[in-house]
């Protein structure tokens, strides 16, 4: 088959399909009723049936996660992130007052008067190490954040979307990144 699914035809099924996840609660539900959503989602005449006209019967749940449903998880995550700024959690974190000095999608560098470096990465809870990674890779790259030798603070920024995360999962992964000098904000919408 492979016919191009028109542009207005995708922004139509994508819109539709954010309807029904948050009809469904897709952030907070498990792995296991999301694959049942997703299941119904292929078997859905306004969405797999559409969708069937321009690719593969194979490819129709393989579409909706990885062009649809991942996007969004992320838009979900910006929702959350948004009123959670690099420099308010570090005030919230370490009581300091900081302005960015760098700001990208996921990862923001601040100062403070004093001349301490923070690197604040944002991210889910999910998946903090990718948040770590990418604070990480920052400094890495950028050796002239480190001052006197010392390297810039890190601190994560974590959306929690599924609420099935416990006490106890957050206390482990604080814990583990305190271990290593990382401070972690959770953040909830």
């Amino acid at each position: 088959m492979g016919i191009l699914l028109p542009k207005e035809k995708a922004a139509q099924i994508k819109k539709l399909v954010y309807a029904k996840a948050d009809a469904h609660g897709y952030i907070s539900r498990s792995r296991s009723e999301n694959g049942r959503f997703m299941t119904a989602l292929v078997e859905d005449s306004e969405v797999g049936g559409v969708l069937s006209g321009y690719m593969e019967k194979g490819n129709i749940r393989t579409y909706i996660k990885d062009a649809i449903l991942n996007g969004y998880t992320k838009s979900k995550k910006r929702q959350i992130l948004k009123g959670n700024s690099p420099t308010d959690t570090i005030q919230k974190i370490y009581s300091i007052a900081t302005n960015p000095i760098q700001i990208s999608r996921d990862v923001a560098v601040c100062r403070s008067d004093e001349g301490r470096v923070f690197v604040v990465s944002s991210g889910t809870l999910l998946k903090w190490e990718t948040a770590l990674r990418k604070a990480l890779e920052l400094i890495a790259n950028e050796p002239k954040l480190s001052i006197e030798g010392k390297p810039p603070a890190i601190c994560l920024q974590l959306a929690i979307l599924n609420y099935g995360i416990t006490d106890g999962d957050k206390i482990l992964i604080s814990g583990a990144l305190k271990a290593i000098g990382v401070k972690v904000r959770f953040c909830v919408s």
